[in-house]
């Protein structure tokens, strides 16, 4: 790896933050401990207050210490940006990687700042959190403001799903297997569900959420990006991944929400969340349910059905593929499971011991955690990437703009007060939800 690494320094706006404590130092410790990055990375954490190292650094992130450095500037102001530009200058490196462990607010002002203050030189590089806007038109926008001072190849927008064991899997899996490559079409899949389930409430995010919701947060982009890389064209090299962009792109642009929402679109609050929050009139979402259809002719008549909720009773993110039955044979099921217990699971139909002729359902599983030795982080995975160059992981403008297009009507639909909001009791799986509707 070190052949192909350039020098490198990472410096991280909101070091102090809750995002770079529990995720983003911790990633790096790991990295160093198992690669050689470790002689190519500096740190620099950016705060608007005074802090050392001892007032970041953990026992898990001690070892950092020696390539660990703080600097103290409000980002917000152009002139603060001086002390930033004079630490490049004193400690060169062959690239540069600004990531945004800040509120989203915060975002177009370090970067206007950055460009204003020449920080935005092509050895430079962006790593963007979500959420990517709030609606369309303000992702359009963003997008637009961050492209008055950095190209595309510079801007790394993150989607951690993207960088889990099994969604980064997906596409070697279909590419290198016969097996489903061959029946990965509406000739053999009747429907496909994806999940993104939280048992978690609002933890410490009630003001956050209050003005997102479910739609924003999940589905926009997370659960939008499982369906891109399940519908996508499968490549013809499995390891050939620089494409990967462009073709969950093609997924996406195809994609949009069943006609007749008022069937095909439901949103859900938990019983309780109006006192979180503290807003009795609250018409926030914290469940919501949605078909797709794609209008490509390889998925035309195939449902793509989306799901995700919080203070559920369980935490799952997987795809589930249900193939058709036909006169012959029964179902057949696959499931990738992105978390927890991340792994490929396919139902198969057996004959049941015995001297009667009875079929019964039997598992064929493959998990990751069983087989290797240890999965890397998606953080780990997001930044090893954005110092490699590598875009693969990464959703492009293009995808942002798409996810927002796909759900855009959905808003609008919501806003204009035909639909009304289902009430579950906190602990509801989403099997007993839809089944209340």
């Amino acid at each position: 790896m070190s052949q192909s690494l350039p020098s490198t320094l990472l410096v991280i706006f909101g070091v102090s933050g809750d995002l770079s404590k529990r995720y983003l130092l911790p990633a790096m410790a790991e990295i160093c401990r198992s690669s050689d990055i470790r002689a190519h990375l500096k740190i620099l954490g950016v705060s608007r207050r005074d802090i050392a190292g001892e007032d970041i650094l953990t026992e898990a992130t001690a070892d950092l210490a020696s390539q660990f450095a703080t600097l103290r500037m409000d980002y917000s102001r152009l002139e603060e940006f001086r002390k930033l530009k004079d630490y490049l200058k004193q400690h060169p490196c062959q690239q540069v990687i600004f990531y945004f462990a800040v509120p989203p607010d915060a975002a177009p002002a370090i970067v206007d700042n950055l460009g204003s203050s020449g920080l935005n030189g092509q050895t430079t590089k962006l790593l963007l959190e979500k959420p990517f806007g709030t609606s369309l038109d303000s992702a359009k926008d963003l997008i637009t403001h961050t492209a008055r001072h950095f190209s595309e190849d510079q801007v790394y927008r993150i989607d951690h799903y993207l960088a889990k064991a099994v969604a980064q899997n997906n596409s070697v899996f279909l590419s290198s297997n016969a097996l489903f490559r061959q029946v990965w079409s509406n000739d053999f899949i009747e429907y496909i569900e994806i999940v993104v389930a939280e048992k978690l409430g609002l933890e410490n995010r009630a003001h956050f959420y209050e003005q997102t919701g479910a739609l924003r947060d999940i589905v926009q982009s997370h659960l939008l990006q499982l369906a891109a890389l399940t519908l996508m064209e499968t490549g013809l090299d499995p390891f050939e991944l620089d494409d990967l962009p462009a073709r969950r792109l093609a997924a996406l642009k195809a994609l949009s929400v069943a006609p007749n929402y008022e069937k095909t679109v439901m949103r859900g609050q938990y019983l309780g969340y109006k006192n979180d929050v503290g807003n009795p009139d609250s018409q926030t979402e914290t469940f919501v349910a949605l078909q797709l259809e794609s209008s490509d002719r390889r998925w035309q008549g195939v449902p793509i059905y989306l799901a995700t909720g919080k203070n559920l009773d369980q935490r799952l993110t997987q795809i589930r593929i249900n193939f058709k039955k036909t006169s012959a044979a029964q179902a057949n099921t696959l499931i990738m499971r992105i978390q927890p217990h991340e792994g490929i699971e396919l139902d198969l139909w057996v004959k049941k011991p015995g001297y009667l002729k009875e079929l019964e359902k039997k598992t064929l599983s493959f998990s990751f955690s069983q087989t290797f030795d240890r999965l890397p982080d998606a953080y780990e995975q997001v930044l090893v990437d954005a110092i490699r160059s590598d875009h693969s992981l990464f959703a492009g403008s293009g995808e942002v703009v798409e996810s927002w297009r796909i759900i855009q009507p959905v808003l609008d639909y919501w806003h204009s007060g035909k639909t009304e909001m289902l009430s579950y009791e906190p602990g509801s799986s989403i099997e007993q939800i839809l089944k209340n509707t």
